[in-house]
């Protein structure tokens, strides 16, 4: 993985933390649900600004897909 750098500051130390998180999302069907899930950031402690990386997005792709399926599966029941 390559070292992560503060967008702002630019430092090289920023710490990786898990938050937890949720948004609205749409089915195909355009029926609004929300997903929940524990997702890692990144916090700078020289300036204080917090961003989710590239496993952040990932996380919450994830999370998307299996409320998606959940979802699917508790309409075919």
């Amino acid at each position: 993985m390559a070292k992560e750098v503060c967008p702002r500051c630019g430092s090289s130390q920023p710490v990786q933390r898990t938050v937890n998180d949720r948004f609205r999302a749409w089915d195909p069907a355009g029926q609004v649900f929300e997903v929940t899930l524990q997702e890692p950031i990144w916090i700078c402690p020289m300036c204080k600004m917090s961003w989710e990386g590239r496993d952040g997005f990932i996380a919450k792709e994830k999370a998307y897909q299996e409320a998606l399926q959940k979802r699917y599966t508790a309409l075919r029941t």
